[in-house]
């Protein structure tokens, strides 16, 4: 078992060493693990031994570092020590006085930018595609070589956080204009959730009000303020708010395709709900962004995380109609997206046998492949077909005249592939609700599989 632990600990950091710390994860870690590695157990038993490996590494990049960093006179100056910069691609720390950037020739290798959007002269939005995702990025950037090139102060989202960024960016840049207090000054902001464990918040600092954008992590039932982020002035949010729909349309929605917040966040903040955030939840975000005290309290658990889903209870529906449905399922411990059909008794909506369970990892072949689908129902391509995982498969069917999106476990008879009763149809007006609402769905799924 130790020797299996260090030969965990040395392919984690080998990894590293050339990965894109921008948008690597512990979980994207884990996966490299689980396929490049022969253990004896399930590759969570050693996440422990990742994470530790994974701050090591980050320390050792930051001991290596000896970049003088300028005075600001913003919220994240004093924030949680702000600026630690990582780089993907420094063999240790040799490479540290470049590590403020992933790009150049990495960039250059994996990054398409999309959209550039200026907020001020360091501050910048892009949209970008990375090995085949797209990304909004909100990060500061420095000069190298006469170009712009991106540091560690910052935040990738995915199109479903930036789409509960963009609904709650009114609301949260009109409270900055305020004062902080959302109408008339003085009050808190409640923050918004782009995901369970990434907030946008409100916060004052040396009397000037900042939007800020960061990543918490879970201590004892709280969430507490992490290293990845940006705070923006109120020139840079205006900027960000302007850029909106522009960002909205290059990461592949529309400003009025925006995906609601979860019901179970009692972070929104507008519309109806269960009420405010809790006191505190603003304070403690500004805190974190504040003065360099060194200092920081959490965000209450219960203003700040969301629940954990009940065993059966589905999670981040998406109407398909017709009383179709895409949402989260949890049983026996296990999280899968699930299409259904349901149907109505006593007031309620239970689901049928009509529809299929799906692994998550089936569930992303299926999003990665979502504008080859939509292209070949456009053309009526009875013949295209994604393999998912097993004998489970995309497909398309025709019936009436009318072209059907199905998503269904095939069985084997007489030597050929045939339909089984696992799955559903979908209509092309179902399907286009499917893929209008997959980057809320996609945000809330990444959530509960961390």
């Amino acid at each position: 078992m130790a020797d299996e632990a260090e030969t965990v600990k040395q392919a984690v950091l080998e990894f590293l060493k050339t990965a894109d710390m921008n948008v690597t994860t512990e979980r994207t870690v884990l996966n490299h693990l689980a396929t490049a590695l022969q253990l004896s157990q399930d590759v969570k038993a050693y996440k422990a031994v990742v994470s530790a490996t994974i701050d090591e590494f980050l320390e050792a990049l930051d001991d290596g570092e000896a970049e003088e960093e300028e005075a600001e006179e913003e919220a994240d100056a004093g924030a949680v020590k702000a600026g630690r910069k990582r780089t993907g691609g420094a063999a240790g720390g040799a490479a540290a006085k470049k590590s403020r950037s992933s790009s150049g020739a990495a960039a250059a290798a994996g990054d398409d930018v999309l959209l550039h959007v200026d907020l001020s002269d360091r501050r910048k939005a892009r949209v970008r595609r990375y090995e085949g995702r797209l990304h909004v990025d909100v990060r500061e950037f420095y000069k190298k070589d006469g170009e712009d090139a991106p540091t560690q102060k910052g935040l990738s989202m995915d199109p479903g956080q930036w789409a509960r960024l963009a609904r709650e960016l009114p609301r949260l840049v009109a409270a900055q204009r305020a004062g902080g207090g959302g109408g008339g000054g003085g009050g808190e902001v409640p923050p918004a959730q782009l995901a369970k464990t990434r907030l946008a918040t409100v916060s004052e600092y040396k009397g000037t009000h900042y939007l800020g954008l960061r990543e918490y992590y879970e201590k004892d039932g709280q969430l507490l303020p992490g290293k990845k982020g940006v705070s923006l002035n109120p020139a840079e949010a205006e900027a960000l708010l302007a850029a909106s729909a522009s960002i909205t349309t290059a990461a592949g929605g529309t400003p009025a395709d925006l995906p609601p917040l979860e019901p179970s966040a009692p972070l929104a903040g507008s519309g109806p709900g269960p009420g405010p955030a809790p006191a505190g939840a603003a304070n403690a975000a500004a805190n974190a962004a504040g003065a360099g005290s060194g200092h920081s309290r959490a965000v209450p658990a219960a203003a700040a995380a969301v629940a954990a889903p009940a065993s059966g209870e589905p999670t981040e529906v998406v109407e398909l109609g017709s009383n179709k449905r895409l949402s989260i399922s949890h049983y026996g411990g296990r999280t899968s997206v699930d299409l259904r059909e349901y149907y109505d008794k006593d007031g309620q909506k239970l689901p049928g046998k009509k529809g299929i369970a799906l692994a998550p990892a089936d569930w992303h072949t299926l999003c990665g492949a979502l504008p080859a689908i939509s292209a070949a129902l456009a053309r009526k391509d009875l013949g295209y077909v994604l393999q998912l995982s097993g004998k489970r498969r995309v497909a398309l069917s025709e019936f009436k005249g009318a072209v059907y999106v199905g998503v269904r476990e095939f069985y084997e008879k007489d030597g050929q592939l045939l339909p089984g009763a696992k799955g559903l149809s979908m209509t092309a007006a179902q399907w286009a609700a499917l893929v209008a609402g997959a980057p809320g769905f996609n945000a809330a799924l990444q959530g509960q599989e961390q």
